[in-house]
């Protein structure tokens, strides 16, 4: 027997038995499940809303679809829908013959090996059938192929791209239907629309894999705060990152990489070798206990790059250690080269917040970028760059100086695309600057190079950051780590930059609102922050920011509308505001809600990092984010969406 947990779908019975037939035409909508490798789809308003509403964890929309009739339309069958028992699958089987549906009701009736299969309905929606010899569809209708896993956890695919079924076929599947492609149902419409995947399982580390006792708790099965890339040469490619098995006291035994070929619908999970849990030692110069702050670039050649910090003990303690790290790849993210280090620091510094771009316009280009804090608070912004697709990197040096104990944070590097100033790079940073009296101003800010990183200007300021942070209202004590102090910045086309933060100077102090601000001249004068959450009455956090090819700016955060007066709960979910002139803005649901309550602890708060990922390709969003799930055993889950429309009712 298949353990408990697993049975999902056999919820999903249960709901559709409940359902009477709607009278409205329908769309049928696919699903995945990445921890079963299974395939679902249905047309039924409740289950598509328990499904996108997250009641059934870990299956996530694929973005294929494909219409049927509500009703009998003429030359249409009913689809039978059975369903599959835990021994054989716990899945479901659909088809639109009658005499198929017949054949499983008899084989239901007689043959044992068919014990436990129930029939769901006999007409879950209405579709065509195609000629039962050669398997061509009605004129107006396309082929809907169905594949069978071959797995004694028997699952159906049905899919109207060919491409997708013979992938399929590769894998291992069989095709079943008719005709030598195996047709199952003509449909007269089928599309791709949002999609949601689950990315991350369980935790692939024992303990002790990191060889130093434990001086913290350590959420196993967590994946917070993941960074993603998609290749410029190829929108169906992407790249992420995440810390993978947080620590409460900081850091991660490690960081873990997925890749996707298909547009983020299937992941694959790699790693490189950033700590002990994922092969550094000694001897490859990356002998550390954790890592964090990963970030993934991919550049026009196709070269990837993934960087982070690695250390050893507490920051400023006798026989602690840190290095920024970066490790590349030449194979899409399949594997990565042993890291480079890019600077190693004792008790003398620490190493923090670093990022990496790859120069869209320069092949070969690549800038890390990070703060070197000092004891005293000093904390100027490093530069290392390559300029031979990270074979090697130059000195790491430091590029702006805050001076006496000020400090950078956050540092970033975009690259103007178009404008005046096409080429140009621009490292933003978070500037703490203690004053009289130990005030502290933090604003938001950046030094530009006009030669790909050789020299820099002095600072310019954007617009100073007035964050309280988050924390749950209906226990104020316990606060959100969520970056209050860190901007996410961005690029788009014409030389526009934007940036979004949190903010409160919108509620006068209460509450943290997104705050958003532009520059169409280069950066020399940027908009006045103004609020782009839809809901001020509530906390928004952790905005990513992104600008799409025909310039729609997107902004991914988190809020906290749909919270309840339960104190065992704080009930988040996770919207993106799009705007196509930066002053007006609408917004989708993305996911949730989840309960935050159920993320890692840390002393900053509750954590599912202290930044989310948002990046754009191909006239689409592609949200990258962290959510807590039911499992106390695996916390947390970083998730894929892809928003390939601007309908502000996703997933509602």
């Amino acid at each position: 027997m298949r353990p408990r947990a697993h049975r999902v779908p056999t919820a999903f019975a249960a709901i559709a038995l409940a359902v009477a037939m709607p009278v409205s035409a329908e769309t049928v909508v696919e699903y995945y499940h990445a921890g079963l490798d299974h395939y679902f789809m249905t047309p039924l308003a409740n289950e598509i809303a328990a499904l996108d509403g997250g009641r059934f964890f870990g299956w996530g929309r694929t973005g294929s679809t494909f219409e049927g009739f509500a009703a009998p339309a003429a030359g249409t069958n009913p689809v039978c829908r059975f369903y599959i028992p835990p021994d054989n699958g716990d899945s479901h089987f659909f088809s639109a013959s009658p005499d198929e549906c017949a054949g499983v009701r008899e084989k239901m009736r007689t043959n044992p090996a068919y014990a436990g299969y129930r029939e769901e309905t006999s007409a879950e929606f209405y579709i065509a059938l195609p000629d039962i010899t050669t398997g061509e569809c009605p004129s107006g209708t396309q082929p809907v192929y169905r594949v069978w896993n071959q797995r004694v956890d028997s699952n159906h695919r049905y899919t109207t791209d060919r491409a997708t079924r013979d992938a399929l076929i590769a894998r291992g599947y069989r095709a079943e239907g008719y005709g030598a492609l195996g047709v199952a149902m003509c449909t007269p419409q089928a599309g791709i629309g949002n999609s949601r995947v689950r990315v991350t399982g369980a935790g692939p580390f024992a303990d002790g894999c990191d060889r130093v006792p434990a001086t913290g708790t350590a959420y196993t099965g967590s994946e917070v705060e993941p960074h993603v890339a998609v290749d410029p040469q190829d929108p169906l490619h992407l790249i992420g990152a995440w810390q993978q098995d947080r620590w409460s006291d900081g850091g991660a035994r490690g960081l873990r990489t997925g890749y996707s070929f298909d547009g983020g619908i299937t992941w694959n999970v790699t790693q490189a070798a950033f700590t002990r849990c994922t092969g550094g030692n000694a001897a490859n110069g990356t002998d550390y206990a954790r890592a964090s702050d990963p970030w993934v670039a991919i550049g026009p050649d196709g070269i990837a790059y993934q960087s982070a910090i690695a250390f050893n003990g507490a920051t400023f303690v006798p026989g602690s250690s840190g290095s920024v790290l970066v490790s590349r790849s030449l194979d899409g993210g399949r594997t990565w080269s042993v890291p480079a280090t890019l600077i190693r620091d004792g008790t003398a510094a620490f190493n923090d917040k670093e990022s990496i771009t790859a120069d869209p316009l320069t092949p070969g280009h690549a800038y890390a970028t990070w703060d070197r804090l000092e004891p005293n608070g000093h904390g100027p912004t490093y530069l290392a760059r390559t300029t031979d697709g990270g074979a090697s990197w130059e000195p790491a040096r430091a590029i702006y100086d805050p001076g006496g104990v000020n400090q950078t944070l956050n540092n970033q590097i975009v690259v103007a695309t178009g404008g005046a100033q096409a080429n140009a790079l621009y490292a933003f940073f978070t500037e703490f600057t203690v004053g009289a009296n130990d005030s502290l101003t933090t604003r938001l800010a950046f030094v530009r190079s006009s030669d790909r990183g050789v020299t820099w200007s002095g600072a310019t300021r954007v617009a100073d950051i007035l964050a309280v942070g988050g924390y749950d209202p209906q226990n104020p004590a316990q606060a959100i780590r969520d970056g209050a102090s860190l901007a996410s910045v961005a690029s788009g086309p014409n030389g526009v930059l934007v940036a979004a933060w949190q903010d409160a100077r919108f509620s006068n102090g209460v509450r943290d609102g997104v705050a958003f601000s532009r520059s169409v001249d280069g950066g020399s004068t940027w908009s006045t922050p103004a609020l782009i959450n839809a809901v001020p009455a509530t906390q928004a956090l952790m905005p990513a920011v992104s600008v799409r090819a025909d310039g729609t700016i997107g902004v991914l955060y988190y809020d906290f509308r749909n919270d309840t007066g339960d104190a065992s709960t704080l009930l988040c979910d996770v919207w993106l505001a799009t705007s196509v002139n930066g002053r007006d803005w609408t917004e989708r649901h993305v996911a949730g809600p989840f309960d935050m309550r159920r993320a890692p602890v840390t002393p900053g708060g509750l954590f599912v990092g202290d930044y989310q990922a948002l990046a754009s390709t191909s006239g689409k969003f592609m949200a990258f984010f962290a959510q807590a799930g039911p499992d106390a055993a695996n916390p947390t889950d970083v998730w894929a969406s892809v928003l390939r429309d601007d309908d502000a009712t996703a997933f509602e």
